[in-house]
């Protein structure tokens, strides 16, 4: 029998191990894609303790973390703020990452970090969620259908300089 993952909300004293975590999780979904130096200087910004700490402190922002067997497996992160002009079901929250780490794929990490952001989106009374997510990041994207997302849009996202082609995806939570 499979063991379900534990589902956590991140605080500021996990900032240190979250931001091994997300740097670990996003190596292991996108490093291989990437021009390494693009990638090394977005990942040296963006997974620092300091920089996860101050988004977890940020008032519009919510951690969830996957605990499997006392080992933290995944994280999602939910981010209150102003949706794109093709998200119609307003108010709607971002869900701006959603990571396993390489060796959980497919054990249901990500199904429960998702039912865990909708959970929480719903309690807060909003109608949709909606995320933005690479072109080139066929396992997610593939992830984001099985999950009944749809596809509404483009967008384009800067890792260092390189200009990336995104979908953007919506779903109704109501």
């Amino acid at each position: 029998m499979k063991n379900e993952p534990i589902i956590q909300i991140g605080e500021s004293f996990d900032a240190f191990s979250l931001s091994k975590l997300a740097e670990k999780s996003f190596r292991g979904a996108f490093a291989k894609l990437n021009d390494k130096e693009n990638f090394e200087r977005y990942v040296a910004r963006s997974f620092t303790e300091k920089q996860i700490r101050s988004e977890i402190l940020d008032s519009a922002s919510t951690f969830f973390i996957a605990n499997l067997n006392d080992e933290w497996v995944g994280y999602a992160k939910l981010n209150q703020g102003v949706p794109p002009d093709c998200v119609n079901q307003i108010p709607s929250i971002e869900l701006a990452r959603l990571y396993s780490m390489q060796e959980y794929l497919g054990c249901g990490i990500g199904p429960a970090l998702m039912k865990a952001c909708i959970n929480y989106a719903r309690e807060k009374d909003f109608k949709s969620i909606w995320l933005s997510s690479w072109k080139k990041n066929s396992r997610g994207n593939a992830f984001y259908t099985k999950m009944r997302f749809q596809i509404i849009g483009n967008a384009t996202f800067t890792l260092g300089s390189d200009i990336q082609d995104d979908y953007i995806f919506a779903k109704s939570i109501i």
